[in-house]
């Protein structure tokens, strides 16, 4: 690498910004990196094909009824109709989180004219402990609903053909009866599109005619009222003692007010993880779980199962908690642990350079994807009727099987308790510390690598079309430098560490994979 790309050396007892300009790229000719531009030009259109054969063979199998939904029969329309209804509240989901995190730092009552949908969704949403409360909610509902979509267009069958073309035992197993096709589609439109939508245009998102504050905000703040989700706010409390954090100081508008009514929902929850736990760890022992059964899983030993359950949750609590860790250490100056977590420091940096935050989030979301398929399929009772183990549900019944087990009710509520939340919470208070590892830097190159493949990038010319479909223009405040957002705290944590950024691209630009000179510093960073 050229000596102008290397990073000087400075004091570290300040921060950066304060003593280097940020160096403003280009840096380097982008002829000497033609292949990695055609290919990924390239992959937009071969992404786009796999995707569109994915969407019809899973709306295909539902048609042709080769599925295995929790419940009893219902129309093939009515079920498609189901499937599509579910992958996209879970893109509503997905796109009102990016808006409604993004935004608190802004005066809404400027909008309120302007942005009327937006504007009743961020009044509520950001009053008091509400923020919290949604993210809690919303949690759940994303994971459930990815799990009945898992369900509902989960493959039941040995063999799979389309008039005269049959597919072999190895095609049919590995694309249909593992769901990798339908990872494809919950992934791109299901939820990197309104990710990458929101990302960029936060206000015009959510004031889109989706009416997000009855499909998304009320919905979320409901579920969050049942007390299902509670356990993380004990975790948060107990971890907040451990790490001498005093939460008196912080914002008493939005502390959460803890009376009785909160003490026993957090009994609740924690009941219900134990609960849930048991039957889906006694499921796997048994072999009654999906786990277990299907070409190639009926193999798989009690044990074994346990052992792979607890692999994917681990996985998923990685790259849950590595995602908040990103987003907090925006904030952070880096001189502050630069020497004490050197590790810590070299992963934020290889996550800030180039366009490497939004090819993490599309990479991220493509491995929890996978995780909440496969863990749908794990924590999930087989079959349809009933029982796979006669009296193996300890007396509780035909019904407590259909619709807690089978439908994955009690594997949401461990997922979610217990790899999503609980590393989010931890990577909130401990955001230095969780990412000082290798396991999380490796785990973050893999997440660049898969990006990078293209296998999931028709979600960029996707969110271009919906976005230009839709007209939607950039946010009023957009180049406010007094308007604290993630695209401008991000900014800033590139100057301080001197990563070169290009004038005018922001680091959530929809169209940044063609704009940015980025080829040097995606996937290769020198250390200061």
């Amino acid at each position: 690498m050229d000596k102008s790309h290397i990073l000087q050396e400075v004091n570290s007892d300040r921060d950066v910004e304060a003593q280097h300009a940020a160096p403003v790229g280009p840096r380097e000719d982008l002829g000497k990196h033609a292949f990695s531009i055609a290919y990924r030009r390239l992959s937009y259109y071969w992404s786009m094909v796999l995707l569109i054969f994915a969407t019809v063979i899973m709306i295909y199998t539902i048609a042709k009824e080769w599925t295995n939904p929790p419940w009893n029969y219902t129309h093939p329309v009515s079920e498609i109709f189901i499937f599509l209804l579910l992958l996209s509240w879970i893109a509503l989901l997905e796109g009102c989180q990016i808006s409604i995190v993004g935004l608190q730092a802004i005066d809404i009552e400027l909008y309120k004219q302007t942005h009327p949908r937006a504007y009743q969704v961020l009044k509520l949403a950001h009053k008091g402990p509400n923020v919290e409360r949604f993210l809690v909610g919303r949690q759940f509902l994303l994971l459930f609903n990815g799990f009945l979509v898992t369900k509902v267009s989960g493959a039941d069958g040995d063999e799979f053909y389309i008039g005269d073309w049959h597919w072999t035992r190895e095609a049919a197993n590995f694309f249909w009866k593992n769901s990798v096709l339908l990872m494809i589609v919950i992934i791109v439109p299901g939820q990197l599109v309104s990710q990458l939508m929101a990302a960029e245009k936060m206000l015009g998102f959510l004031n889109l005619p989706f009416y997000g504050y009855y499909t998304v905000l009320l919905p979320c703040l409901i579920m969050e009222s049942t007390g299902l989700v509670h356990s993380s706010y004990m975790l948060k409390d107990v971890l907040c003692k451990i790490g001498g954090i005093d939460v008196s100081k912080g914002d008493p508008k939005k502390r959460m007010s803890k009376d009785f009514l909160y003490y026993s929902r957090v009994l609740i929850s924690i009941a219900a993880v134990i609960f849930s736990g048991v039957f889906i760890i006694k499921g796997l022992s048994k072999k009654q779980t999906n786990a277990t059964d299907g070409p190639g899983w009926n193999k798989l030993p009690g044990w074994a199962a346990i052992i792979m359950t607890l692999f994917f949750l681990f996985i998923m609590a990685c790259a849950e908690g590595l995602q908040v860790s990103a987003l907090a250490l925006a904030k952070t100056h880096t001189a502050s642990f630069k020497d004490k977590s050197p590790l810590a420091y070299r992963t934020t940096q290889l996550l800030y350079a180039g366009r490497n935050m939004q090819a993490f989030l599309v990479g991220r979301q493509t491995i929890v994807a996978m995780m909440m398929v496969l863990l749908a399929r794990v924590t999930s009772y087989a079959g349809s009727d009933g029982e796979l183990l006669e009296g193996g549900d300890w007396g509780m019944g035909k019904g407590f099987n259909q619709w807690l087990l089978q439908t994955g009710i009690l594997g949401a509520v461990l997922v979610c308790n217990v790899a999503q939340l609980a590393s989010q919470v931890t990577a909130s208070i401990f955001p230095v510390e969780l990412i000082n590892n290798h396991i999380m830097h490796i785990l973050l190159r893999l997440m660049l690598l898969i990006e990078a493949s293209g296998v999931v990038n028709a979600c960029w010319p996707l969110a271009w079309g919906v976005d230009a479909l839709f007209g939607l223009e950039k946010d009023p405040f957009d180049g406010d430098e007094n308007v604290k957002t993630p695209a401008h705290d991000l900014l800033e944590r590139k100057k301080s560490m001197g990563i070169p950024t290009q004038k005018g691209v922001s680091p959530f630009d929809l169209h940044q994979p063609e704009t940015e000179y980025h080829m040097e510093y995606t996937y290769k960073v020198s250390y200061i």
